[in-house]
């Protein structure tokens, strides 16, 4: 148990250099996203897995609850854009929870933020993104893997200072992912995602695939680039 969450660890526990913490989507086991830590495996680097507090109905974990059925009828009306204005209900304690782990995570490893990356699939995706908008300061980067917008005006809130010029911490690297024929979120909103990232100054790694709701070969390929690059 990190930061009040139960988590699974893979890689350099001893002095780690980077710390890559990834959220599984809705629905999926805490195991979901540890094969990706083999794939993506250095010297130094050290994965973290958290896995969410809450049962999905499926039987998986959830960071909040989704109502996958309006989330699916939304976009076969194509009212899909105005759900992604909402906050969800638990998105604010979501948050508070990455918040905590992030603090274990440092005490643990020494790893400063800089070294820290943070990033999910899917809902881990929106989560991962929420928290770094809401602490700039509290990772070295982002990584958005088949991701969305949720509580949008709240994340133009955070970007704008940015896009305005104001004083702000510096921008984090972002690495993003999308299939173009994401059944279930849609790769139009991802690039609208990517726009408002890059319009507020962060550098964003954009591969955009062929394919649905998933994460293949090539994707882990340029994501392994993309950890080494921002490590150095």
């Amino acid at each position: 148990m990190w930061g009040g969450l139960r988590v699974r660890t893979l890689g350099e526990r001893a002095r780690p250099q980077q710390v890559v913490v990834l959220f599984h989507g809705w629905g999926a086991p805490g195991t979901d996203l540890v094969p990706l830590g083999q794939v993506l495996a250095e010297p130094g680097r050290l994965f973290v897995f958290p896995e969410g507090p809450l049962v999905s109905p499926g039987g998986g974990r959830a960071w909040w609850h989704i109502d996958m059925a309006r989330l699916l009828a939304a976009r076969d009306t194509g009212a899909e854009r105005a759900l992604r204005r909402e906050a969800p209900a638990g998105l604010v304690e979501a948050r508070a929870q990455v918040g905590a782990l992030l603090a274990e995570v440092g005490r643990r490893t020494g790893v400063p933020a800089s070294g820290l990356v943070i990033g999910g699939f899917s809902q881990g995706a929106m989560l991962a993104t929420d928290a770094v908008l809401a602490s700039p300061d509290a990772a070295g980067a982002l990584v958005v893997l088949s991701g969305s917008i949720v509580a949008e005006e709240i994340w133009l809130d955070r970007l704008r200072p940015r896009a305005e010029g104001a004083t702000a911490p510096a921008p984090v690297p972002v690495f993003m992912s999308h299939g173009k024929g994401d059944p279930v979120l849609p790769f139009s909103i991802a690039d609208d995602l990517r726009g408002l990232l890059q319009a507020a100054h962060h550098e964003v790694t954009w591969v955009p695939f062929a394919g649905g709701h998933e994460i293949p070969s090539p994707v882990l390929a340029q994501l392994q680039s993309f950890l080494t690059r921002v490590l150095r």
